[in-house]
């Protein structure tokens, strides 16, 4: 594999790669996001039904209710009465906290009954104050039941909850329920899942580059190299040069170009027509494949035109090269089917000689078609260009 088809190799694999990760990394946000948002809303629309249903039983009792709201006697019947009916709640769904408030002033509000154990660290007794939050107004204001998701507490956690109005008989909204859950569990889920699909990405990226490190080629090849005769295209091979060229020079090797050209390939086509044609070019391609080493190229350089490029070998070497190319074609005819015989192929072959540092790539393939246009006099040869020998 030569340096400049490594190199676009290279380079087609990080692009593969870069855009696969760039999709994994879509694919991962709208997982996480979509996932977090959807087991946040749940959580929000399980909080508020919650509340609400605390609040309308409440309000089947309301008047007992105001009369607490008077004694917030944390001693009473009443209290320990709605403790245990909120601790049964708690017990049985993933609520965290349980309370109910009512507002002093826009400012202010204060707890009234809580599900939390008397005296614990948590517990906040009847008459406790904190301050007003935008949340709790808009429910004081509209009397709509609302949700409220993500809100960080250092001391509390990370509570998503919601809060439901109590109504009096006369539709005074007397205060709030609040039912908070603590979703700080929910995120450890969420975020082991997101590490597991990190991995399994990881894993994904690596079998993807071991297979375009082992298939890359089957992306390459169409764009590189001509389908019928699996030769190296004219296009790529102008970037080959120049490589080869610099190369050349920079480690003093040879570099030769062969340029081979069917005989009569014309009358080929107009005698046994274009697909047997084909036929031909993909014959004296395996040919001239198989008569080259493994480190030279083999180009198409147009219909029935073809390159050998040889870097490092001696010129007579090349010649030798050339002459078994064309033994090989002469000595093996295409069969053709529709008329049941053998079409003999000749090839004319022209060959430079990269041995002058101003030289430049346009002048090796101009000596080597030249050489060519001198083997074409006789045909069936080769021919070397030299300066004496242009004509």
């Amino acid at each position: 594999m030569d340096k400049l088809y490594k190199t676009f190799k290279r380079r087609l694999m990080l692009l593969c790669m870069a855009f696969l990760i760039f999709i994994m990394a879509a694919i991962q946000i709208t997982v996480y996001v979509a996932s977090n948002n959807v087991v946040m809303e749940q959580l929000e629309s399980s909080a508020k039904g919650i509340a609400v249903s605390i609040a309308s039983s409440l309000m089947w009792n309301i008047e007992e209710y105001k009369l607490f709201l008077e004694t917030k006697d944390a001693d009473s019947e009443y209290y320990r009465r709605m403790q245990a009916y909120f601790a049964n709640i708690k017990a049985n769904s993933k609520v965290t906290y349980i309370y109910t408030e009512r507002k002093i002033n826009d400012e202010t509000i204060e707890y009234i009954l809580d599900a939390e154990p008397i005296g614990s660290q948590r517990y906040s007794p009847p008459g406790a104050v904190e301050p007003n939050d935008p949340q709790r107004e808009e429910v004081y204001s509209t009397g709509i039941p609302a949700g409220f998701m993500n809100t960080d507490y250092s001391e509390w956690g990370r509570l998503l909850g919601a809060y439901a109005p109590i109504f009096s008989a006369d539709g005074e909204v007397l205060g709030l329920v609040g039912v908070d859950v603590d979703g700080s569990h929910i995120y450890s889920h969420l975020n082991r899942l997101h590490a597991t699909l990190l991995v399994v990405y990881v894993i994904i990226l690596g079998l993807s580059w071991i297979s375009l490190s082992k298939y890359s080629h089957v992306i390459l090849d169409p764009l590189l190299k001509d389908k019928l005769t699996g030769a190296y295209s004219k296009r790529y091979f102008e970037k080959l040069l120049q490589e080869e060229i610099k190369h050349s020079i920079r480690h003093k090797k040879n570099l030769a170009l062969m340029m081979l050209d069917l005989d009569h390939f014309k009358n080929v086509n107009d005698t046994y027509g274009h697909v047997f044609g084909d036929k031909v070019l993909s014959s004296v391609s395996e040919i001239i494949k198989n008569s080259v080493r493994p480190d030279d190229y083999f180009i198409r350089y147009g219909g029935e035109e073809f390159v050998v490029m040889t870097a490092g070998t001696k010129i007579n070497k090349v010649l030798e090269i050339a002459e078994r190319i064309r033994v090989a074609i002469e000595n093996n005819p295409v069969f053709n089917e529709e008329r049941k015989l053998y079409v003999k192929i000749t090839i004319s072959i022209g060959v430079s000689n990269f041995d002058n540092l101003d030289l430049n790539a346009r002048e090796l393939i101009e000596n080597a078609d030249k050489a060519l246009y001198n083997a074409k006099v006789k045909r069936n040869m080769v021919s070397l260009f030299s300066l004496g020998n242009t004509d």
